[in-house]
């Protein structure tokens, strides 16, 4: 035991990992972001852009990307400010269980007949779970009509307003 530690206090071989991992994530996001809203734009810039045609949705969605994940990489940085040497136990549960379930949710989307609303109904409701810290019996009406309100929302949105098709699967809409 280590005189200057004080008494509970973790080892030296029981340090808390490094923060860098955010850092790494974060500009990966980031530079990943760039690419592909540089792609959305040449390809935009060659089709031309309409309200209702197929190039505005990977303008919008990778213009979020890049706003998420610059935002992601700011507070990762703060938080390594903040505090260098200190990141909690556990803390990669949560971004490898989301990880795992996008994974899921986009096998369910390609090879089942599921359909995109049921999929992203199952996909809402793991991943409010996994972000929640209140029981399940508290939440369980919000987190089902934001499911299925962002659901539909969505896929209503895109299929008759913007002419994307989504897969429709099992329910008839």
């Amino acid at each position: 035991m280590d005189p200057a530690l004080p008494p509970g206090a973790p080892a030296a071989s029981e340090a808390e990992p490094s923060a860098s991992g955010p850092l790494a994530v974060g500009a990966v996001l980031l530079l990943t972001g760039f690419t592909l809203l540089w792609q959305a734009v040449s390809a935009a810039a060659d089709n031309g852009v309409t309200l209702g045609g197929p190039t505005l949705a990977p303008l919008v969605v990778t213009g979020l990307w890049v706003v998420v994940a610059a935002w992601y990489l700011l507070e990762a940085v703060r938080k390594r400010v903040s505090a260098p040497d200190r990141l909690e136990r556990g803390a990669w549960r949560t971004p490898v269980l989301l990880l795992v379930a996008l994974i899921v949710y986009s096998v369910v989307l390609k090879y089942t007949v599921l359909g995109y609303v049921l999929a992203t109904v199952a996909f809402v409701l793991v991943s409010a779970r996994l972000l929640s810290t209140r029981p399940w019996r508290e939440v369980i009406v919000r987190d089902l009509a934001t499911a299925v309100g962002l659901s539909v929302g969505i896929y209503l949105l895109f299929t008759r307003l913007l002419g994307i098709v989504l897969p429709a699967g099992v329910l008839p809409l």
